[in-house]
Order: structure tokens, then sequence, then C-alpha cells
């Protein structure tokens, strides 16, 4: 039977191969000789390490990566760089040295999942970057944000220099077109600019002034209530609206803020089990307002606390 996979072309080949793990990528080299050297050209690594025990397997999986990185075709730009670290062993000058080969590769895709012991270095002028995820990290100090390509940031569980600010990070990506912003730990003080290009926009706590996010399409909110907070302003281009509701006081928010949504089509709340009971008269008046609303889809998510 004739190989057709092995008659492509390297170009569709290697994107095949780049929505695999890294490891069995480079397995893919003992197929035949056609394949021995592609894993080289592929221009993506994801890279997951989750073994918290074990020093001899971290370190098989730090040579590993070593080795890949080292082995790659560098004349060819790194599409995409992905990274699990889950340990308590502390390997930090070496994801150091990846991140910053990944930067010098010219990434456009950085996923980053760590420990916010682990101090990275700075990404945030790494103009070639379309795509930033950052979960569980500490950046390490840094002068300035220069992130012109960028449209995907989602920052959950980052830790920024005290002095940092987020209005000045969102300031250095006039094209943002998706923003998620979780359990940050920074000032929020500075000036912020509107978000002209933002389409999504997924925000936890009071992070950032609604005002800055009200040309979106697509909006999450998590802990809504904001006190003495006057809307002085409508998200016309709202059509999808999700809100995690988690006290009696967010339902006069929630009632408030459909007022401002003039072309909402979607509306999903998310609540705990265990606060339905003391709710049920809010949602009432939720749904009661939705056959009055452009609204075409309403959805009340439960979620139950095992």
């Amino acid at each position: 039977m004739a190989d057709r996979i092995s008659s492509l072309p390297d170009s569709i080949l290697c994107d095949i191969l780049s929505s695999l793990p890294t490891k069995e990528v480079v397995a893919t080299s003992v197929l035949s000789k056609r394949w021995i050297l592609l894993w080289r050209s592929v221009p993506s690594f994801h890279f997951d390490y989750n073994h918290d025990k074990y020093k001899e397997a971290c370190t098989h999986f730090l040579q590993l990566v070593d080795s890949f990185l080292l082995s790659r075709d560098r004349e060819q730009p790194l599409h995409r760089f992905c990274l699990t670290f889950d340990s308590t062993l502390d390997q930090t000058i070496c994801i150091k040295t990846w991140i910053t080969a990944a930067v010098s590769g010219r990434v456009q895709h950085l996923d980053l999942n760590c420990d916010r012991d682990i101090v990275m270095p700075s990404v945030f002028s790494c103009k070639s970057l379309v795509v930033l995820k950052l979960n569980s990290i500490t950046v390490e100090d840094f002068s300035s944000v220069d992130l012109p390509l960028l449209k995907i940031l989602y920052l959950n569980s980052v830790s920024l220099p005290r002095y940092l600010d987020l209005s000045q990070i969102l300031s250095g990506c006039p094209n943002l077109e998706d923003l998620e912003v979780m359990g940050l730990a920074c000032e929020t003080k500075g000036k912020f600019n509107r978000l002209t290009k933002l389409v999504r926009a997924s925000i936890n706590e009071n992070l950032l002034p609604l005002e800055i996010v009200k040309d979106v399409e697509v909006l999450l909110l998590n802990w809504v209530y904001q006190r003495n907070l006057d809307l002085d302003f409508d998200f016309q281009n709202l059509v999808q609206l999700e809100l995690d509701l988690q006290a009696n006081e967010d339902w006069l928010w929630v009632l408030k803020l459909l007022k401002h949504c003039p072309n909402l089509q979607s509306l999903v709340i998310c609540i705990y089990k265990e606060a339905l009971e003391n709710m049920l008269g809010h949602i009432h008046k939720v749904f009661r307002h939705a056959f009055h609303h452009t609204l075409k889809h309403v959805v009340l998510k439960v979620t139950v606390v095992l």
C-alpha cells in the first residue's frame, strides 16, 4: 500500500504535526528516512510536565526540552511555544532559558502555565507575539510594553511588579481583540485607554472600568456588583453576556446593566446552588425583564460545590 501521507509536502506535514505534543512529534522520526529530520522544522512546541515527586523524571524532562530546542531548525520562525510545568522542584533557570529561546525565535503564540514561585523573564516586548496566555506566573521587572501584533491576551493568577499598572500593559496592545483577566496581582490605579478593537472580554473582579470594554460583542463578568456605580453609556455592540453572581446585591446591578444593553441576544447567569433559594425572587425579575428585551436566549447555570 502506498504511503500517501509521506508524499505530502513538508509544509503540510509540519502543519499536521503542530497539533501534537512535542514528544509524539519527535517519535515520528523512527517511521522512515523521510521523517528523520522533519520534526526539526515543526514550528510548534508543546511541553507538559506534572510530576511532583520524582527528581529523575524532572531531570529527564529538562534534558528533553533542552535537546528539542537546540536541535530545531532555527531558520524557521517559532509559531507556538506552550509549556505546562507543575512541580515543587525549582527549575527557574531552565524555564527562563526556554522562554528566552522562544522569544528570540520570534514566537507568535506563547502559552505558559507554571508556578508563581517561578519568576519568568518579561515577554511584554516580544513584538512578534499574536497570542499571549500566562497562568500562575510571576513576571520579573520590566520597563515597557510593546506588543503591536497582539490580538489575544489571557492573564490568570499572574503577579506583576508592584510599580506596574494593568493600564500600562493594555496601552502597549493597540490591536487587542480578546482579553481575559483573572486573579491579577497588580495595581489598577492608572488611566485606561479605550480598547477600540476589542471584541471579547472576560474580567474577574473590578480590575477594569467597564467603559473600557463597552464596545465588545461578548462580555463575561465575575463579581459584577459595583457599589454606587452609575452607567452613563450603553453597550451598543454587546450580543452575548455571561455573569457569575455571588451575592443578592449582584442582581440589582444585573437589572441595571441590562437596561444598557439594547442589542443583547444571549444572557447566561451562573450561580451556586447554595444561593439559589435566596435568589429566586431576583431570578424571576430578570427573566420577566427578558420577555420585554431583544434577548433570544436566557440560560441559568447552577454550580454544585462538592
